[in-house]
């Protein structure tokens, strides 16, 4: 307490004030926690919401269920709380747990749930650390606290990004293979659904993600939702934006009834070609990416070896004149 007043100290240089507004915080957050203890609470130990939830399920599901359930509920009653009052925001970072593969309603507030958490931890955490370092002047606490807090905000968007970025280029390797799948099952008298679910089955040994994605349009189609709808929710989910032109082609064969065969080989035949030159690209990269470990690593040592002997022999040389 005396070390967090005398951070508050060293900003006001006041301490009256420094107590008084450690105070006001030691009381905000109390509020906060009583306040968030009330709201998990309510939503956890709620008899009547647990009595609405036995009346709305006809039997009785496992306790894994239940509380999984009231997890779910737990995070709709905080999403007011913790994500941000920006539509378009909530709609990019959405859009980027998709891609990621976190499709559910609550991705979302799990997301910036744990933005919070790990913001309260680098607090802390830096605060706890910085004690034992005890020579750093309360200027440089802060800063390093705030660029803890900073570090702890854009990591979980970094993470998600990678994430997204690396299932996006396995779904766009897997695919070409999933298109020629397709097009033999098409050929071989299957229709389109049909077709489809076989792919998805198939593929399932080689990418796990497509699989789920034409398990998930099958579904879709299944229950009502019309073809082109269920491909156009597929690219968005998937992030596959050069799928467009191929999901329109396939729509426009499905409600005339026409064969597509032929416009399917040859999108598999653009696709294996745009797999390919990707390769070659990253291949051509590879003498430039070995410029630096060559020269920070290798070289060093190999200098070291080679050259070194007779460096130290002509030294001894000179000494001994």
């Amino acid at each position: 307490m005396d070390y967090i007043i005398t951070l508050i100290n060293s900003i006001v240089e006041n301490e009256t004030y420094s107590k008084w507004l450690f105070l006001g915080l030691a009381f905000l957050s109390a509020a906060a926690l009583t306040i968030s203890a009330e709201i998990l609470f309510s939503n956890l130990f709620n008899p009547l919401k647990k009595q609405l939830n036995i009346i709305s399920s006809n039997n009785k599901r496992p306790n894994d269920d239940e509380a999984k359930q009231q997890f779910d509920k737990t995070l709709e009653s905080i999403e007011k709380y913790v994500t941000p009052h920006s539509i378009k925001e909530k709609h990019n970072t959405r859009q980027l747990l998709m891609h990621a593969g976190y499709e559910k309603e609550s991705a979302l507030t799990s997301f910036y749930a744990i933005k919070i958490i790990l913001v309260i931890f680098a607090l802390f955490g830096s605060l706890i650390v910085t004690r034992f370092f005890p020579e750093l002047s309360s200027q440089k606490v802060i800063i390093y606290t705030v660029i803890a807090m900073g570090v702890a905000t854009f990591l979980p968007n970094f993470v998600i990004n990678r994430m997204a970025e690396n299932r996006i280029k396995a779904l766009k390797n897997a695919f070409p293979d999933a298109l020629d799948l397709l097009v033999v099952s098409s050929e071989a008298g299957l229709g389109f659904l049909a077709a489809l679910n076989r792919v998805a089955v198939e593929i399932n040994s080689v990418s796990p993600s497509l699989s789920h994605e034409l398990q998930l349009i099958g579904q879709k189609v299944r229950v009502g939702i019309p073809m082109p709808i269920a491909l156009n929710q597929f690219v968005e989910r998937t992030g596959l934006i050069e799928l467009q032109g191929l999901i329109s082609i396939i729509s426009q064969s499905v409600k005339l009834g026409s064969s597509m065969g032929e416009t399917l080989r040859e999108y598999a035949e653009e696709f294996r070609d745009r797999r390919m030159q990707k390769a070659e690209e990253e291949a051509a990269k590879i003498g430039t990416k070995m410029i630096f470990p060559l020269v920070t690593c290798i070289w060093p040592g190999f200098f070291a070896v080679a050259v070194g002997p007779a460096i130290i022999k002509v030294l001894d040389m000179f000494a001994g004149k």
